[in-house]
């Protein structure tokens, strides 16, 4: 496999971090400083050092939460709670990290994990990963405004949002389903209908949901539960 990819599945960085580090000369592969990110490596065969320290596969975990309000996503801040606050003891805070964002006001659910491949899979945009959420809105939403949004409106940041897919639930409440990640997407698409957003929970995230799961639970799954449907 790739240098990158081994060292990500080690954990000892982010991506981003281990480019870094590998174009600056802190890994070497058999005694040697390796700069090419892409070269080959295999398990047990080649020896690689990152920092003068050789890095050892670990395990990879996958929780999903049931976040509940009041909490941002980040697995530490000085000043606000954050989500690691609502893990349990047994999960190891220093090896997952979530996939993606909730807002500190948005309810739902959220992955922890510590595989870095499955997490960069499932957060970048080419993949079209969906996610449901639940919205209720402080005023009735119309046919035209399900059809404006299903249809793909702009953003107050001139952004031209893709098309979502709306189940209508009532006068004030829909199921708004996106493959974007913007800032505040779902706010600022029921904003561009000139409607806000009271109330949101994200329900579904690719095959994943909340079913029989508790506000503040937290779930350990297997990789397998995970199924990527790429376009």
């Amino acid at each position: 496999m790739r240098l990158e990819k081994y060292l990500v599945q080690c954990g000892v960085a982010s991506r981003k971090k281990i480019k870094t580090a590998i174009a600056e000369g802190r890994v070497t592969v058999n005694g040697k400083i390796e700069v090419n990110d892409a070269t080959d490596v295999e398990w047990g065969d080649d020896i690689i050092t990152f920092d003068g320290i050789i890095p050892q596969k670990k395990q990879l975990k996958y929780y999903i939460m049931y976040k509940v309000s009041g909490y941002i996503t980040a697995m530490e801040d000085e000043n606000k709670k954050t989500v690691a606050e609502l893990l349990p003891d047994y999960v190891d805070k220093n090896s997952v990290f979530p996939v993606g964002r909730l807002d500190r006001d948005t309810e739902g659910l959220l992955l922890f994990t510590s595989d870095g491949d499955l997490s960069h899979a499932m957060a970048h945009p080419d993949n079209d990963m969906k996610k449901t959420y639940y919205v209720e809105l402080d005023k009735e939403i119309s046919q035209d405004d399900i059809l404006a949004l299903e249809q793909g409106v702009t953003l107050d940041t001139n952004y031209n949002a893709l098309p979502g897919e709306v189940e209508f639930l009532d006068s004030k409440s829909i199921h708004l389903t996106i493959t974007e990640g913007k800032y505040h997407q779902v706010k600022k698409m029921l904003k561009a209908v000139k409607n806000k957003v009271t109330y949101l929970k994200r329900v579904k995230f690719g095959n994943l949901t909340l079913e029989n799961m508790s506000p503040g639970e937290v779930k350990e799954i297997k990789r397998e539960d995970i199924i990527l449907e790429y376009k």
